[in-house]
């Protein structure tokens, strides 16, 4: 601004140089006139430093209103995501099979509809719910109100839910590799670990992951008719669950699960026994996974099993004795390509009432991922039964199954 003044003032110098040294006879008339161009002089320099005021002071107000537009812009944003958010996501999966069991005939089975809804409820906790329908019954599945911001990295669930125990009891049957429920699994957890009740986890801060639950139960296992949850009662009457849950990579292609589950019943009152029973139920999962990298859609394997262990004290008329029924099941998985994959399951079923007898299963089976949500599979089973308690838990059985998804369904085909 100085430079600029300067230049404004150089001509009136001039001038008024030139009439003192080279006019010395100019008149006062000529010394007015001097005096009248330096005031213009001064008017044209105040305009100027008016006009750059006048600039600087529009800038500043184009940047201001730029910081506005955006933040309108994000305001506008948010609020046409926020029913995306609020909206919660519905899905459903149908799943039936054609069935040929050796000791009971062929069926057409109508297995399940199920309508899975899940949404936020608001920062601080979500909520799901699966209702499902099959030939037989109706009924809420799950339905259960989980945190998301507790600190201390602690989360909590309540209602009705899959408990954390084991690996396949915590996934619906449509979702498994092969067919059916492995019968090791139904016979001693009950199928689905289903429960009503409350749980705790923490996600304990180690480099690699690692996760403990506990939690409290009516009971454990949606089969389950060894425990009476119908009615209050006493706190000793419940179930109560402890689990630790790992995961970490062995290669940039292969990883490696690890689970061990116990849940304990102090008191249960087991049809046709006297009272004075208790019941601990033990599980140990391991799960191995090699997927290489860049070609995860076309080639894996897995291989997975788990081992139980049911212990019940039960009381009998020459005193009390430990009945201890071990089982459980292996099976692997391999992808040939984007679509197929072939698998084989071994399973090992004890009866609980009897552990010296048991159900020995084998069964191959081969999926057709026709996309992403739609898939046929068939399956052969063979059981060797030494308890014979259901007739179809005998010989040979053929099955063809097809599962369909629908919509945002949350756990959707997971490599299980």
């Amino acid at each position: 601004m100085n430079a600029l003044f300067l230049r404004a003032r150089l001509p009136a110098v001039c001038l008024l140089l030139c009439a003192l040294f080279l006019l010395p006879d100019m008149g006062l008339a000529q010394m007015s006139e001097i005096d009248s161009l330096k005031a213009l002089v001064r008017d044209m320099q105040q305009q100027l430093e008016k006009a750059l005021s006048r600039i600087e002071q529009l800038e500043k107000e184009r940047a201001a209103d730029s910081a506005r537009v955006q933040q309108v812009e994000k305001s506008v944003a948010a609020v046409q995501s926020a029913p995306s958010i609020l909206n919660p996501a519905i899905g459903m999966a149908i799943d039936a099979a054609a069935e040929h069991r050796a000791k009971a005939g062929g069926d057409f089975n109508f297995r399940a509809a199920e309508l899975g809804i899940a949404a936020n409820v608001d920062p601080y906790a979500r909520a799901y719910a699966f209702i499902t329908g099959s030939k037989d019954e109706f009924e809420v599945e799950e339905a259960a109100i989980v945190t998301t911001s507790l600190p201390w990295n602690l989360q909590a669930r309540a209602g009705r839910f899959f408990a954390d125990f084991g690996r396949l009891a915590k996934f619906h049957p449509h979702e498994y590799a092969f067919v059916n429920t492995p019968l090791s699994l139904e016979r001693i957890v009950g199928g689905e670990s289903k429960a009503d009740g409350v749980e705790l986890s923490y996600l304990f801060p180690t480099p690699f992951f690692l996760r403990g639950t506990i939690g409290g139960y009516n009971k454990l296992g949606a089969e389950n008719e060894r425990l009476d949850d119908t009615k209050s009662r006493a706190w000793s009457r419940f179930t109560y669950l402890g689990r630790l849950h790992t995961y970490f990579d062995l290669t940039d292609h292969q990883s490696v699960e690890l689970g061990t589950s116990l849940a304990y019943t102090p008191s249960i009152r087991i049809p046709g026994a006297p009272n004075g029973s208790d019941r601990s139920l033990t599980g140990l999962d391991v799960t191995y996974r090699y997927q290489p990298l860049g070609k995860t859609l076309y080639h894996g394997l897995t291989l997975a099993g788990e081992f139980f262990g049911n212990s019940e004290r039960v009381e009998r008329a020459s005193g009390f004795r430990r009945l201890f029924a071990p089982g459980g099941y292996a099976y692997g998985e391999a992808k040939i390509n984007r679509e197929w994959s072939a698998g084989f399951l071994f399973d090992h079923a004890p009866s609980i009432s009897s552990p010296g007898r048991k159900t020995i299963g084998y069964s191959p089976f081969i999926t057709w991922n026709l996309s992403e949500f739609n898939r046929l599979r068939f399956q052969y089973t063979y059981f060797d039964d030494e308890v014979r308690e259901e007739k179809t838990e005998r010989g040979s059985q053929f099955f063809l199954q097809w599962t369909t998804v629908l919509g945002a369904h949350t756990h959707g085909f997971r490599t299980r």
